[in-house]
C-alpha cells in the first residue's frame, strides 16, 4: 500500500518474518525502511518528512549482507534529534506499542544520517521513550540489519498533512501521558517562551516585553527546554490557558494538555504553512479553541535576513491577546 503526504491511511500491523531494515542510505534523499523477506520493499514503512516529503525507497537491486536481530521487534521509523522532528517523525507509530507490549523485545529507530541518536536517547528522549513503550529497549539499526519477527504498524502522526494523527493515535497517546505523569502547579494560565534559548534564530523579536505582559496578566513563565519532557507535560497538563508563539511546545503540549482548554498561539516566522499546522493539532487532540495570532510586520521584499528572526508588531500582538480575552 502507497502512502500520501496528504493523509494518514487506516490504522493496522503487519506482522513480517525475516524482515531486512536498511537504514539511511548516504547516496539518496533519506531513503530507508523496510523490506519484506522476498525482496518487495514495505512502503508502510516511510516517513513523512518536513517540506511534505516522504523518505526515500532504498536501491533493491543487490541484496546486502545483514547483521541478524533474533526476537520480536516493532518498527518506529526515523530518529530525529531535534526536539520538534522527533516529537513529529520519530513517535507516529507508537500508538501500536500498548497492544503489543507483552510480546515485544523493543523497538527499532533507524538513527538520522549524520547523527548518533543514541546520545540523543541517553541525553534526553530516553525517559519518554520508556514512558510511551513501558520501557521497551531500543535498537538502532547503523547497518542492515534483518529482524526474526518484525511488527510494522501503519503511521498514526505527522507534520503537515499528517498533523491531525488518526483518532487511534490520539487516544493512545493522550491515555498512556494521563496514566503514567501527574499535574504539577497551581496557576492555570502558562505562557511558554523562548527568551532562554540560545540561538539567535530560535528566539522571537520583543518577547522579554510580551513576557511582561503575560506576567502582569497573571500567567506563569515556562521555560520547557529547562525541564524534562515528562515534567512539560506535567505543566501542560494544568494549563487550562496557553499562550505562545508557536514552536515544538505546541507539539507536546496537545499530548497532555486538558480537552476544552484555551490557547493562544502566535506567529513567529514566516512560513504559514507551518505555522498553521500547530493549531490543527491541538483542535484535532485536544478539542480546544485555538486563536491565531499573526502578529508579524510585513517582510520588505529587499529584506536579506530571510525567516531569521522577523520583525514583531507589538501593538498588534497585544490588543489580539486582549481582544480574544487572554491579557
Amino acid at each position: 500500500m502507497e502512502l500520501s503526504s496528504k493523509s494518514l491511511p487506516p490504522a493496522h500491523v503487519e506482522r513480517l518474518q525475516n524482515a531486512l531494515v536498511l537504514p539511511i542510505d548516504r547516496k539518496s534523499s533519506m531513503a530507508c525502511g523496510v523490506v519484506r523477506a522476498d525482496g518487495r520493499f514495505c512502503h508502510m514503512s516511510r516517513t513523512l518528512l518536513s517540506g511534505a516529503r516522504l523518505s526515500g525507497v532504498p536501491d533493491l537491486e543487490d541484496e546486502p549482507f545483514a547483521e541478524m536481530q533474533m526476537g520480536r521487534w516493532m518498527f518506529a521509523g526515523v530518529g530525529r534529534h531535534h526536539f520538534g522532528h522527533f516529537l513529529v517523525e520519530t513517535l507516529i507509530r507508537l500508538w501500536a506499542a500498548g497492544y503489543y507490549r507483552d510480546e515485544l523485545d523493543g523497538i527499532v529507530v533507524i538513527p538520522n544520517r549524520g547523527i548518533d541518536f543514541s546520545q540523543a536517547i541517553d541525553r534526553r528522549f530516553g525517559p519518554f521513550l520508556s514512558l510511551m513503550t513501558d520501557g521497551l529497549a531500543v535498537h538502532l539499526p547503523t547497518h542492515p540489519t534483518r529482524y526474526e519477527t518484525l511488527l510494522l504498524p501503519s503511521p498514526g502522526f505527522g507534520p503537515q498533512g499528517w498533523i491531525t494523527g488518526t483518532p487511534i493515535f490520539r487516544r493512545e497517546i493522550r491515555a498512556r501521558v494521563a496514566a503514567r505523569i501527574r499535574p504539577q502547579g497551581d496557576n492555570d494560565k502558562v505562557y511558554v517562551s523562548r527568551t532562554q534559548l540560545h540561538k539567535d534564530d530560535k528566539l522571537v523579536d520583543q518577547e522579554a516585553e510580551v513576557e511582561e505582559v503575560m506576567r502582569k496578566a497573571g500567567y506563569d513563565i515556562f521555560y520547557p527546554e529547562q525541564h524534562s519532557i515528562a515534567d512539560q507535560l506535567s505543566r501542560y497538563m494544568t494549563a487550562k490557558t496557553l499562550v505562545g508563539a508557536e514552536g515544538s511546545a505546541f507539539h507536546l503540549a496537545p499530548f497532555a494538555m486538558p480537552t476544552e482548554g484555551r490557547v493562544a498561539l502566535y506567529q513567529r516566522r514566516y512560513w504559514t504553512r507551518a505555522f498553521n499546522a500547530y493549531p490543527a493539532q491541538i483542535e484535532a487532540f485536544c478539542e480546544g479553541e485555538v486563536t491565531s495570532l499573526r502578529p508579524l510586520q510585513t517582510r520588505d521584499k529587499n529584506e536579506i535576513t530571510g525567516d531569521k528572526s522577523p520583525k514583531l508588531d507589538f501593538e498588534k500582538l497585544t490588543d489580539g491577546l486582549s481582544d480574544a480575552g487572554f491579557i
